[in-house]
């Protein structure tokens, strides 16, 4: 062992016998409890907690990872988890919850309980997340008179309803019935001007929803009087925040509800913000007099089936301390549980008094200085953190110790000067513990079949096109729209133009022909005009063709405000060489909702039997919508925990689409590669890698998704599989 990791252990184990460790949900597991709040921290019982936490979202996992995921947690230092409530995936048609799979809220609730694990739920129902439509059912567009996240009288009755459905149903997990659940979030992220609309959910938090009997927080925006505002951010003490909370509520304790591990968007290179900043970050909060920290994410997860925000990637969230799938990322997973167990180990005494901040002389080349951004922040008789909040490396003076500090750090020392933990420090930690290992012997017996070009499946007609969401309801990605048009001319590059959406696909077919397509992956939602130069030069004039668009809608985007609708599909005219397509009703646009393989279900086993599969699966290479399916046995070199040891799929060789086991949706995946930009696209991110690679290769296949044998995998590509045989399944191992 490393010397300077055996000091921290030495140092750790005498000091448990000195202090106590913060009450975990095993301290009152079962038993009605008390939950409040001092200026200093959220207290059990009326004693002081130091709540230790991170964001692991239910549905961005399955009930069998669960367990796996909450021992993770535990054994890494938390002692609370927090997660939203998806109104979208519990009540995808009005007035019909579903709590099952992927929605058994219950069931992570009592997971979280099991691992001795308090609770955060953010109810919101607004809840951003780069998930799609920030949670919202996409049928509230359908409500009249609905403005969003306003004093608006629909949208209210909506939020209520199904807030207090929310309540209602995590009931018994709540702290006065000995649950977990010690904190709740109404709205989030709330930086809209109506002060009427902040008021009234304060009042709901006061009146219907008191009878919870614990704290309510509102993030990062305007909190109501009822509620305690919480920050999200990189860095709560850098930006300020810290500052502005003891001016604006000196009676509230600071909660750190998002340090932000950020997300990853298609047709970006992979980025990363390193183990040295969120160390350095997660230590001047607890320094600063943080009582409750929450990494956001702990653990990503993955958008499984079409859950993904507009324009972002199957795995959510890659970068934090848990990978999407499941594997610690290292060397944050351990250098910050090394952090979280020192202030576990310390908690009494930092939450005993508050914190003080002293400037510390440092070393200008010449003489000592008094510093602007070296600071101690003292916790006697126990603790102090000495931070160097400059970019550089320099030495620092403190009790007459020369402490060299590297540029933007955190040392943590005892009374006796003895050096406990450095944010900068990671030796000893392996920083890439895994390996893949192919897992089945290929290639597969893959079989084909084509979306039909004309199906018996109903349509719904209209003089101009129709706005995807108004027929689809969000209830599939694809809405074909189709439409009998006579060319004036038949040339090259004829130029075709949609009224359309970001973060939305068009595919463009002349009598079956595929022609080609118009992409934007934006993470963002507005209108634009999709201009495409397309090959009508084998086609005659005069003559009339059958032509089709197939709108496929890349993610709903999360940032929804107030009198604001996303849109899919077509949202005005189509012109080919400026000629106007439609308008005309004796010749109607047809739309039809969804594919007829969705339709029949056959990425199941009962659907598969419902369409004739050509063995001859390679002529369904490159040709667009056409589906693959084979079957495949896990080989018996598969690592039993596969949790642990989880299992992907490559897709190398395909394109774009969605890929089905036994019936269950692994996300978009796509191939497109990934552009590295002069600086990261996000303030918290230092860097980016895999620079023109694919922006995301490998698919993780939950556990309970699997059989040892016949497991069934179908994939639609809707761009055309290059290379099928080239798909795999691998296994991530880590290494011991």
């Amino acid at each position: 062992m490393h010397s300077s990791l055996l000091l921290v252990y030495l140092c750790l184990g005498f000091f448990t016998n000195v202090f106590t460790s913060p009450i975990t949900y095993e301290d009152v597991r079962g038993t009605p409890y008390t939950v409040s709040y001092d200026h200093r921290a959220i207290t059990i019982n009326g004693v002081r907690t130091m709540l230790i936490s991170g964001a692991i979202h239910y549905p961005r996992s399955t009930p069998g990872m669960w367990p796996y995921i909450m021992k993770m947690a535990k054994n890494q230092g938390l002692n609370t988890v927090q997660t939203y409530v998806f109104w979208n995936i519990h009540e995808q048609k009005p007035g019909v919850l579903d709590f099952t799979g992927r929605a058994n809220l219950s069931q992570f609730l009592q997971d979280a309980a099991d691992a001795g694990l308090f609770v955060n739920l953010r109810i919101g129902p607004y809840v951003c997340a780069e998930w799609n439509y920030g949670g919202l059912p996409a049928w509230l567009n359908q409500i009249p008179n609905m403005s969003f996240r306003s004093s608006n009288e629909a949208w209210k009755t909506a939020m209520k309803t199904f807030t207090m459905q929310i309540v209602e149903y995590v009931n018994p997990y709540l702290a006065k019935n000995g649950g977990p659940i010690i904190l709740a979030q109404i709205e989030n992220e709330y930086n809209g001007g109506d002060q009427a609309y902040v008021d009234w959910c304060g009042s709901l938090v006061t009146n219907e929803l008191s009878t919870t009997d614990i704290p309510w927080i509102m993030c990062n925006g305007h909190a109501a009087n009822s509620t305690i505002e919480t920050c999200n951010s990189c860095n709560c003490l850098d930006d300020g925040w810290i500052d502005r909370h003891r001016r604006d509520s000196p009676d509230k304790p600071m909660l750190f509800t998002e340090n932000e591990g950020w997300f990853q968007p298609w047709g970006e290179a992979v980025a990363i913000r390193t183990t040295a900043d969120v160390a350095y970050s997660v230590a001047e909060w607890f320094a600063g007099g943080g009582a409750y920290h929450a990494y956001y994410m702990w653990h990503g997860g993955n958008n499984y089936g079409r859950t993904a925000g507009s324009g972002i990637t199957t795995m959510y969230a890659d970068d934090v301390l848990l990978h999407a799938d499941g594997t610690p990322n290292e060397p944050k997973y351990t250098q910050l549980s090394r952090l979280q167990h020192l202030i576990a180990n310390y908690a009494q005494v930092l939450l005993s008094q508050d914190s003080t901040r002293t400037p510390l002389p440092y070393w200008d080349g010449q003489k000592w200085s008094t510093g602007t951004q070296q600071f101690v922040y003292s916790y006697p008789p126990a603790l102090h953190f000495i931070s160097n909040q400059f970019d550089n490396t320099l030495g620092v003076l403190f009790r007459n110790k020369n402490i060299s500090m590297t540029g933007h750090s955190v040392r943590i020392f005892d009374d006796n000067l003895n050096l406990l933990w450095d944010s900068a420090n990671v030796s000893g930690i392996q920083s890439d513990n895994t390996e893949f290992f192919p897992i089945v012997i290929g290639p597969l017996q893959w079989q084909t079949w084509s979306e039909p070009v004309v199906s018996n499946l109903s349509v719904f007609t209209s003089i101009n096109p129709t706005e995807q969401l108004t027929i689809t309801n969000d209830e599939t990605i694809y809405l074909w729209y189709r439409h009998n048009v006579t060319l004036t001319q038949a040339q090259a590059h004829t130029i075709v133009q949609v009224e359309t959406r970001k973060a939305n696909a068009l595919l463009f077919f002349l009598d079956g022909e595929y022609l080609g397509e118009f992409d934007n992956h934006d993470h963002s939602q507005g209108a634009l005009t999709a201009t495409i130069s397309l090959d009508l030069s084998t086609f005659k004039p005069n003559q009339r063709y059958l032509f089709e668009i197939l709108s496929i809608s890349l993610g709903l985007d999360n940032g929804i405000q107030a009198n604001s609708f996303e849109h899919k599909g077509i949202v005005g005219n189509v012109w080919i060489d400026g000629q106007l397509v439609g308008n005309d009703e004796t010749n109607l646009w047809e739309h039809q909702k969804g594919l007829v393989g969705e339709y029949f279900q056959i990425y199941t086993e009962q659907g598969s039997s419902k369409v004739s599969w050509n063995t001859q699966w390679t002529k369904g290479i490159n040709k667009p919508v056409t589906w693959f399916q084979a079957r495949f046995n896990l080989d018996h070199i598969v690592r039993e925990d596969i949790n642990a040891n989880p299992i992907l799929l490559d897709a190398q060789g395909l394109n774009r689409g969605h890929a089905f086991i036994n019936g269950n949706d692994l996300g978009l995946y796509w191939l497109i590669e990934g552009i590295c930009r002069d600086t990261p696209p996000c303030c918290c991110q230092q860097a980016q890698i895999n620079c023109l690679e694919p922006t995301q290769r490998y698919y993780h296949i939950p556990s309970d998704w699997l059989m040892p044998e016949n497991n069934l995998i179908t994939i639609f590509d809707d761009l055309g599989a290059s290379s099928p045989g080239s798909v795999g399944f691998v296994q991530r191992v880590i290494l011991t």
